[in-house]
C-alpha cells in the first residue's frame, strides 16, 4: 500500500478542553456582494461538508453554505472532535482566496512566449487535449515511454484527486516513475526500522501524558489542533520540552526549550540513550520482555559520551543529562516528532534513535507513553487500498524511478536514456518547492521539454508550461480524505458546480486517455465509483463507516481499540515482533544496523566562503509551502521575506534590521531583508520558504540556495544541509 513517506511499503469522545467554536466566516462581507447573485437570496440553502486538502496532519473538517450555485458560509465544522470548530488562519477565507479569486484560471492555456515569461492565449478544451495526446504520443514514439516524467506531489492530499486515475494514466502509458520522497519517507524509513511502522500514540491520548519532548516540531503553527490537547496536558501536571535548532512560537511557549546545532538530534539521542544505560534508568524489563540488540546498542552508544555529545550539539553538558533523567524518569512520558529532524544527512537515522526511546524507558506500557508519530498506516488498514493502488498492476515491466528531490538534475542530464521528454505537473509546484532551484529553472527552460501543468493560478511553475489546464478547487469536485496526523475520514462533497471551464484532475486524465485512444475501462472509473469501491472493506476500524454515513456527517472517527496501547506488550511490526535497537534487516541489505551520527564533511575552504548555516524551515503563518503565497491580503500580512540572522554575524558584516541583503552560494542567491533576531544561535541563519521567485526581488527565492542532497535513508531531501554567506546590497 502506497503512503505518505512508506516508499513502496503497504499503508473518544473528549470534551472540555478550553477550545472555544469559532464562527465560520461570512462570505457576504468576505467575497462581497458582487459574487452573491440576486436570485441568490431565494434559492433553497443547502449545506455540504467536506475537508481541507493541504499537506498538514490536521485535515480539518468544514461546512460549505451554497444557495443556488453560490458559496454563501464556509466555516469550520464544530461536531468534528478534533477540527474543534476552528480552521486555520490560512483557510478561514479559503473560497475567496482560491476558488472565486480573482486571478484564478479558468480555462485552457497555449504557450505564446518564451518559456518561463507566462505569457499565453486561451485555446479550447478540445483543441488543447487533442494537441497534448498528439504530443504525447510522438515523443513515446520516438524516445520511448519512459522519455515522459509525472510530477505530483501533495498540493491535494485527496486520496482521489490526488492521483488515482493519473496513476493509473502512467502505470498504463509505461512512463518513468516519480520517487515522491522529499518528505516523510525517512522519517517513515528511521520509526519503522526500530519500531516496524509508525502508528504510535494517538494524538488526543496526549492529554495523559505527564512529560512531553517535541522534537523538531513547531506545534503551535504546523499541527495547531494538537495545541490545545498538550495545553490540557499541561493543566494536569505535563512538563513540556522542545528540541528545536530554532526558538519557535512553540519553543516560546514550552516550559523548556533545548536549542542543539541544526543537523546534531541524531547525536543528541544517542547521548542520551548513553545516559539512560549508564545510570541504569531504562525499564529493564520492557527491554526483556519486548526489544532485541539491546548489548549491541550500549556497546555502540559508548561512542556518544556526554562531552562529545555536548561538543556535537552546542548544548551544556548539565542540560543533556537533566533531559535524560527528566525524560526516563517520567511517566507517561511521550516523544512527538513528525518530519523536522529528517532534512539533514542523518536525518532517517535521528527518527531510529529518537524512536528507541520510548522501547528503552518502557513508555510503551501506559495511555499517553511512547512515540506519536504518523497515524496514515490506520487509514492504510482500514480502507480497501486496492482500489487506488490499482496502477501497481498495471505494466510490469520494470519503469525507472526519477527520484523529485533531484529534478533538476534528471532534466539536465544528457547522458540520461531516454532523456526526459514530457513532464506532466500537478498538485505541485516544483519551480519554487524542489531544492537546486537555478537548476531545476534551467530544465524547465528546455525548449524541447514538453510541459503540461493542471493549476489554480499562473504559478513559478505554470510559466514554463506548453499547456496548462484548469483544476477544480475542493470546492467543485468530490474527494476522500484520510489524514497522516490524526484518526479522522473525511468525505469532500462537490459543493458547486466548477467555475468557468476548469475540470478535475480526474477528468483531466479522462479526457486525455480518450484522446490517446486508449480504451481500458478502468482508465475511465468515475469519482465516486472510486471512493465507494475505496470505503468497501471489512476492517473493523471502518465498522459502520459507509458512504451514506459520511455524506451525512461528513466525518467518521476510525473504529480504533480503545483504550489505545499499540505497543504495551511489545507487538512491534518488525521482523522478530520486537523493538529492534540492532537491525539485522539492514544488516542483510548492506545498511548499518544500528544509527549513525553522519555530518556532512565540508572543506576548510568551503567553511570559509560560505560561513552561514541556512535553515529554511516553514517560519510563513499564511503560506503552506507555496500555496497561498499569490494571495494579496496574505502576503501583506506575511510581509517580505526576511533573512533571520544572530546579532553577532550581523554586526560582522555590519547589517542592520531591515537591510536588504543578499544571501548567496554557489547555487544562486536570493534578495531579502534582514531581522535581527534572538530566535538562533550564532552562525545560523534561517530563510522562509514558501515565497514564490516571481513575486520576489531578484526572482530566486530559498531553494535557490538548497542543495539536491539525498538522505541516509528514505532518499529525501537534505534541505538543511546548506552553507551561505550575507551582505549588505
Amino acid at each position: 500500500m502506497q503512503k505518505k513517506g512508506s516508499g513502496n511499503l503497504s499503508r473518544r469522545k473528549f470534551i472540555n478542553l478550553g477550545v472555544q467554536g469559532y464562527a465560520g466566516i461570512q462570505l457576504t462581507q468576505a467575497l462581497g456582494t458582487s459574487l452573491l447573485a440576486s436570485g441568490c437570496e431565494t434559492a433553497t440553502a443547502r449545506t455540504v461538508a467536506g475537508a481541507c486538502y493541504h499537506d498538514c496532519p490536521d485535515t480539518c473538517s468544514w461546512k460549505i453554505t451554497v444557495s443556488g450555485e453560490k458559496v454563501t458560509r464556509f466555516e469550520a465544522n464544530k461536531e468534528n472532535l478534533f477540527t474543534a470548530g476552528k480552521l486555520c488562519d490560512k483557510m478561514t477565507a479559503f473560497p475567496a482566496d482560491v476558488t472565486y479569486h480573482p486571478d484564478r484560471l479558468l480555462q485552457p492555456l497555449k504557450r505564446t512566449g518564451k518559456k518561463g515569461q507566462g505569457t499565453f492565449a486561451p485555446v479550447s478544451w478540445e483543441q488543447a487535449i487533442g494537441e497534448v495526446a498528439g504530443k504525447l504520443s510522438a515523443i513515446v514514439a520516438d524516445k520511448g515511454r519512459e522519455a515522459v516524467l509525472p510530477f505530483v506531489y501533495a498540493g491535494t492530499q485527496g486520496l482521489i484527486q490526488g492521483s488515482s486515475l493519473s496513476n493509473r494514466f502512467f502505470g498504463h502509458l509505461g512512463s518513468s516513475m516519480l520517487e515522491g520522497t522529499i518528505c516523510g519517507a525517512p522519517a517513515y524509513a528511521g520509526v519503522s526500522a526500530t519500531n516496524g511502522d509508525a502508528l504510535g500514540v494517538l494524538p488526543e491520548d496526549i492529554v495523559h501524558s505527564r512529560y512531553i519532548v517535541l522534537w523538531g516540531v513547531n506545534t503551535m503553527k504546523s499541527n495547531q489542533h494538537l495545541w490545545p490537547f498538550i495545553l490540557h496536558a499541561r493543566q494536569q501536571g505535563a512538563r513540556i520540552v522542545v528540541i528545536d535548532p530554532m526558538a519557535s512560537a512553540t519553543a516560546r511557549q514550552a516550559d523548556w526549550h533545548v536549542q542543539p546545532a541544526p543537523g546534531t538530534d541524531t547525536a543528541l539521542a544517542l547521548g542520551l540513550i548513553h545516559i539512560i544505560l549508564s545510570e541504569q534508568l531504562q525499564d529493564q524489563d520492557y527491554i526483556d520482555r519486548y526489544t532485541s540488540g539491546i548489548e549491541a546498542l550500549g556497546e555502540h552508544v559508548a561512542a556518544y559520551p556526554l562531552a562529545r555529545v555536548a561538543e556535537i550539539t552546542g548544548l551544556e553538558p548539565a542540560a543533556i543529562t537533566t533531559l535524560a533523567r527528566e525524560y526516563a524518569g517520567s511517566s507517561p512520558s511521550l516523544i512527538r516528532v513528525l518530519i523536522g529532524l529528517e532534512h539533514h544527512a542523518s536525518g532517517s537515522d535521528a527518527f531510529r534513535a529518537v524512536a528507541m526511546l520510548p522501547a528503552l524507558t518502557g513508555a510503551w506500557r501506559h495511555q499517553g507513553g511512547g512515540l506519536m508519530h504518523f497515524t496514515f498506516e490506520a487509514f492504510g488498514q482500514a480502507l480497501n487500498w486496492e482500489a487506488l493502488d490499482f496502477h501497481k498492476t498495471l505494466n510490469q515491466n520494470k519503469r525507472r524511478a526519477i527520484n523529485m528531490v533531484q529534478l533538476g538534475r534528471a532534466l539536465n542530464d544528457t547522458s540520461l536514456q531516454p532523456a526526459i521528454g514530457a513532464l506532466f505537473v500537478h498538485n505541485a509546484n516544483p519551480a519554487a518547492t524542489a531544492p537546486n532551484q537555478n537548476l531545476v529553472l534551467k530544465g524547465l527552460e528546455r525548449e524541447d521539454l514538453f510541459t503540461v501543468v493542471l493549476e489554480h493560478f499562473m504559478t513559478d511553475t505554470a510559466r514554463y508550461a506548453d499547456y496548462v489546464f484548469p483544476a477544480t478547487s475542493q470546492l467543485e469536485h468530490w474527494d476522500l480524505m484520510d489524514s497522516w496526523g490524526q484518526t479522522y475520514l473525511n468525505l469532500n462533497e462537490q459543493a458547486i458546480s466548477p467555475l468557468g471551464e476548469a475540470k478535475s484532475n480526474n477528468e483531466f486524465f479522462r479526457l486525455l486517455s480518450a484522446a490517446m485512444g486508449y480504451e481500458a475501462p478502468y482508465l475511465f472509473e468515475d469519482d465516486l465509483s472510486i471512493i465507494k469501491k475505496t470505503l468497501d472493506s471489512s476492517h473493523p476500524y471502518l465498522e459502520g463507516i459507509t458512504f451514506e454515513s459520511l455524506r451525512e456527517q461528513g466525518w467518521a472517527k476510525l473504529k480504533l481499540p480503545s483504550p489505545w496501547l499499540p505497543h504495551a506488550e511489545g507487538n512491534f511490526v518488525t521482523p522478530s515482533g520486537k523493538c529492534e535497537f540492532y537491525s539485522h534487516a539492514l544488516e542483510a541489505n548492506g545498511e548499518e544496523p544500528l544509527p549513525q551520527f553522519r555530518p556532512v564533511q565540508y572543506s576548510a575552504d568551503s567553511l570559509k566562503q560560505y560561513p552561514l548555516h541556512l535553515l529554511t524551515v516553514k517560519t510563513s503563518h499564511n503560506f503552506l509551502n507555496t500555496s497561498h503565497a499569490n494571495v494579496a491580503h496574505l502576503l501583506e500580512k506575511e510581509g517580505a521575506a526576511r533573512l533571520d540572522m544572530h546579532e553577532a554575524d550581523a554586526r560582522e558584516r555590519n547589517i542592520s534590521d531591515g537591510d536588504i541583503i543578499r544571501v548567496f552560494n554557489e547555487r544562486g542567491e536570493v534578495l531579502v531583508r534582514a531581522r535581527i533576531s534572538d530566535r538562533l544561535l550564532a552562525g545560523v541563519v534561517n530563510m522562509p520558504q514558501g515565497y514564490w521567485s516571481s513575486l520576489m526581488e531578484g526572482g530566486s527565492s530559498a531553494n535557490a540556495l538548497t542543495q539536491d542532497l539525498l538522505t541516509d535513508r528514505g532518499r529525501g531531501a537534505a534541505l538543511q544541509e546548506a552553507r551561505v554567506q550575507v551582505a549588505r546590497v
